[in-house]
């Protein structure tokens, strides 16, 4: 190593040029890879807080049997998703209880499954209460 390539690599006022030039490239690499998956997920983040916005609203403008009656539909919708995220973390819980084995049985992800499998399941029963309300004023006279 001759002493210009000695003083730029041990002196740090003096960054070598190769180590400066990857690390730009990298840093680069990760602003576009950044702006890629910001472009990629954004619109997907956007129409979920917009579903919901159109929920809400529907909720609040609902005035109509056809508005309720589409509120509930919605209403059932999400409870039948609920149910089918209950029913699968309740058969990862069966699975991991028949696995079993040692990683398993230290971290408790059969009692992580069946929490969540027991909170999905309190949510389908809320969304299947809304949709029943739903059905309900949509019977009444306005």
């Amino acid at each position: 190593m001759s002493k210009k390539e000695l003083a730029l690599v041990t002196n740090p006022t003096h960054p070598n040029p190769k180590e400066r030039l990857m690390t730009n490239r990298l840093l680069i690499l990760g602003a576009l890879l950044a702006a890629l998956a910001a472009s990629v997920f954004a619109p997907a983040f956007r129409a979920v807080a917009k579903d919901h916005m159109d929920m809400m609203q529907m909720a609040m403008q609902a005035k109509t049997p056809a508005d309720h009656e589409k509120l509930a539909t919605r209403y059932d919708q999400e409870a039948a998703e609920a149910r089918g995220k209950s029913e699968m973390h309740k058969k990862m819980a069966e699975d991991i209880r028949k696995t079993g084995g040692a990683l398993f049985s230290k971290t408790h992800y059969d009692e992580h499954c069946d929490g969540l499998a027991t909170h999905y399941s309190k949510i389908a029963e809320e969304y299947a209460a809304l949709a029943k309300a739903e059905r309900d004023m949509s019977k009444e006279k306005m």
